[in-house]
């Protein structure tokens, strides 16, 4: 889904997962797996038939020749279906994790997160240690702006500390469209940390937190945190472009002219608006955020970060 630019190559954090002796590279998948639909699929491969976020000797690789079907037409493109395989191995049986994972990925593709929502809903009630399906219950309830059961899926899916960065970048996502900048800034610092030890980085996080440790007041932590992220930031990769224009060695309009994608784009307006809004412009980041708000891709954080913070101003505007 996502272009590569010619100068500010757009690559994010590498998700690594083992199945049977195999290596998968998963891009980083904010709401709705963005990236081939082939991806997604060796994602919920990876996690369904090693069980590695499943209850420990309470799963089952599935044997299901439906599964393997679904999962052929998934690869295919064929998703009605793919779904139609999935729904007969749920109806041979109801606690065929693979096939749910399966139908919860094209919900997912779909945007129908109400869905997806449901389906995770029903994989914790069987698997109520499955840290994936937590975690995938919070990003379907995310993308749904109902921060409160994104909330508390994503502690569920951290509940038991595992070393997954993206598990707590999806936290801190959450933690920041709430207003509650001191636990974002924390649970960015985690995933930061988490990141690092699986062998893998993001510079998302670092983005999280130095605009939540600003909110919060913390102008100190923001400028180490801002510092860090110039040392570590992708080399002409995408968010490169953005952790310059937050330094200002590159102007708004310089900015905008590394984009090579909706995504990017939906990004780097994002951005514009939160440093804006820093600086007191508050009339200018407006624009970029109701502009992510209105025309923004939902298949990143920060479009629904941009209409949570336009629902606030709506807000405060009202009870002034």
């Amino acid at each position: 889904m996502l272009n590569q630019p010619k100068d500010c190559h757009c690559t994010e954090t590498r998700v690594v997962y083992f199945v049977k002796g195999m290596r998968f590279i998963i891009n980083r998948f904010p709401i709705s797996f963005r990236g081939p639909l082939p991806i997604a699929v060796f994602l919920v491969l990876c996690v369904a038939i090693s069980g590695l976020y499943a209850d420990d000797g309470n799963y089952k690789v599935s044997t299901s020749p439906f599964v393997t079907e679904g999962y052929a037409q998934l690869e295919a493109g064929q998703q009605a279906k793919a779904l139609e395989a999935f729904s007969k191995a749920i109806s041979a049986n109801s606690d065929d994790l693979s096939a749910r994972l399966g139908q919860a990925i094209i919900y997912t593709e779909q945007q129908r997160h109400a869905d997806a929502f449901a389906t995770y809903d029903l994989i914790i009630q069987r698997f109520p240690r499955h840290a994936f399906a937590w975690n995938g219950r919070g990003l379907a309830a995310f993308n749904q702006e109902d921060f409160d059961e994104a909330l508390s899926s994503f502690q569920m899916a951290i509940a038991d500390q595992p070393v997954n960065g993206f598990f707590y970048e999806s936290l801190a996502w959450t933690r920041l469209c709430r207003g509650e900048f001191v636990e974002a800034a924390k649970s960015a610092k985690t995933a930061v940390i988490m990141y690092d030890r699986a062998g893998e980085a993001s510079p998302y996080p670092l983005l999280i937190a130095y605009f939540a440790y600003h909110e919060s007041g913390d102008a100190a932590n923001a400028l180490l945190t801002l510092k860090y992220a110039n040392k570590n930031k992708p080399v002409n990769q995408w968010p490169a472009p953005v952790i310059d224009y937050l330094s200002e060695k590159i102007s708004e309009s310089d900015l905008i002219s590394c984009v090579t994608s909706s995504a990017e784009e939906t990004e780097a307006h994002t951005y514009i608006g939160l440093y804006l809004k820093l600086l007191g412009e508050l009339e200018e980041a407006n624009k970029h955020l109701q502009w992510v708000s209105r025309h923004g891709n939902p298949n990143v954080f920060e479009y629904t970060l941009a209409r949570a913070l336009n629902l606030q101003n709506s807000v405060a505007a009202v009870t002034r």
